[in-house]
């Protein structure tokens, strides 16, 4: 174990200035995210110059796709909080364990995931009335893509764990080769340049799907190779480990499951107003996650500054670095929503140049932009939660926004009250304000400043007899 680089990725975090290491933290994953979202541009813009239907496939997939990404949540949510916690309390041995114990919960429901996936796939497209046109290439979409789920958790993983050890620059490196992978051979598979054939939406999930093989492997191998200070081998969960990541990492994997399971309502209610829409769905969104990337970084710099000072017993700078990172990431994202909102229809124009799909994404942004600041202070309070361990009041915000807010209101204005799509983007702008200010108020409150690693007995392996430990969530 090299102490020496774990004790300065953690002074880094517990002493240094809050707001410019924040930044720091924040910066690489921004810039991830920031690559990620013009891969998610690159695959809309061509496939936007494919095909209505090609545009529209991938819009039915993710969403099923994230709801068995939700069960990992709670594995890496557990992650943060303990890891972090671990090391700000400078109990690097117990850290080490811990890892390991949740990367075997991880690879196992990984491999779970991936089969379900490919056997639920057509039943769920059939309930969700995805239209005729669309649905063969939705499934091929499905089944190319499940392969990569494993890939996908190790890399989450990996993400997650060395955010939470202080160290934001190596996956960014893993995140620029899976991107730019994935950018090189989008237009090799979609157009089918050279000897290949033109394959369409089904080459841009080969692209995805192999940058995720590729990624995924080389994040497994650092792992084992120890390069954060110690490696990190599969192990037995313990009895503690189970119990933890079932109070802290249970409620979020429930939030994310529900979650998903209504962003696949969400897309029943827009897939029955017809395969344009579904296609400026797809579009408008992956615009918007490029104002959004700023959310990403400042979630997961959140809680890891938050884990470690909590795990440090410094819960006034816990507090301060709450506060700090919403102000931040609301100004910010304030600034991106106004821009967007008067340049909505240059930007679409270089998505697409269908003008039923441009007209129909330019009326979706304009109608979102304004709620973009309330979903940055959301997600921020949910770094806090992450951080903290206290998971329990942000999950079931983050399904009350879904379930209550937004989809019986998009029902009642797209189709009861003749809204079509306009009511279905109205009420995605109103549950992002509603919750987002909600989670404000629950920051500002501060009843999640108590660490959940206090209990736990350190430096022993446990493997024999596990620990008992009572865990506050």
């Amino acid at each position: 174990m090299d102490e020496y680089r774990l004790q300065r990725l953690r002074e880094r975090v517990v002493k240094g200035r809050i707001a410019p290491t924040l930044i720091y933290l924040a910066g690489p994953i921004v810039a991830a995210r920031l690559l990620s979202s013009i891969q998610e541009s690159v695959d809309a813009i061509f496939l936007g110059r494919v095909s209505t239907q090609d545009l529209a496939a991938p819009a039915a997939v993710w969403p099923l796709i994230w709801f068995f990404m939700g069960i990992n949540f709670g594995i890496t949510t557990t992650t943060v909080a303990v890891i972090s916690q671990f090391v700000g309390a400078k109990r690097y041995n117990d850290a080490s364990l811990a890892a390991g114990r949740l990367m075997s919960l991880s690879i196992a429901l990984s491999a779970v995931s991936t089969a379900t996936v490919i056997l639920l796939g057509p039943l769920v497209f059939r309930l969700q009335a995805i239209p005729e046109s669309v649905y063969p290439l939705s499934l091929a979409y499905l089944y190319i893509d499940a392969i990569g789920i494993p890939f996908s958790f190790i890399m989450f993983f990996f993400i997650m764990l060395s955010n939470s050890m202080g160290d934001t620059r190596t996956p960014f490196k893993l995140s620029v080769l899976a991107s730019t992978l994935n950018i090189v051979l989008d237009p090799i598979l979609i157009f089918g340049l050279g000897p290949l054939p033109k394959m369409g939406v089904v080459g841009a999930a080969l692209a995805t799907t192999i940058s995720r093989i590729v990624s995924g492997g080389v994040a497994l191998h650092l792992l084992i190779s120890g390069y954060l200070g110690f490696r990190v081998v599969p192990r037995r969960p313990d009895q503690w480990i189970v119990r933890v990541t079932i109070r802290t990492g249970g409620p979020v994997a429930g939030q994310q499951i529900l979650v998903s399971s209504g962003f696949l309502v969400m897309m029943s209610i827009v897939a029955r107003l017809g395969d344009v829409v579904m296609a400026s769905y797809n579009l408008s969104l992956a615009i918007i996650h490029i104002i959004q990337t700023g959310i990403w970084g400042f979630n997961a710099a959140t809680a890891t500054m938050v884990g470690q000072a909590l795990g440090a017993g410094l819960t006034g700078r816990a507090r301060r670095i709450a506060s700090i990172s919403l102000l931040i990431v609301g100004s910010m994202l304030s600034a991106g929503a106004l821009a967007l909102y008067f340049l909505s229809s240059p930007v679409v124009g270089v998505f697409t140049d269908i003008p039923s799909v441009a007209e129909v994404s330019t009326r979706m942004i304009k109608i979102l932009s304004p709620g973009v600041p309330f979903l940055g202070v959301f997600f921020i309070a949910q770094g806090v939660a992450r951080g903290s361990g206290h998971t329990g009041f942000m999950s079931l915000l983050g399904v009350a926004r879904l379930w209550i807010l937004r989809i019986p209101t998009a029902y009642l204005l797209a189709f009861h009250m003749n809204m079509g799509d306009a009511g279905v983007w109205m009420s995605m702008t109103l549950s992002n304000m509603l919750a987002g200010a909600t989670a404000a108020l629950w920051v500002v409150k501060g009843s999640w400043t108590t660490p959940i690693i206090k209990e736990r007995r350190p430096g022993v392996e446990k493997e024999a007899k596990p620990a008992e430990a009572h865990v506050k969530a």
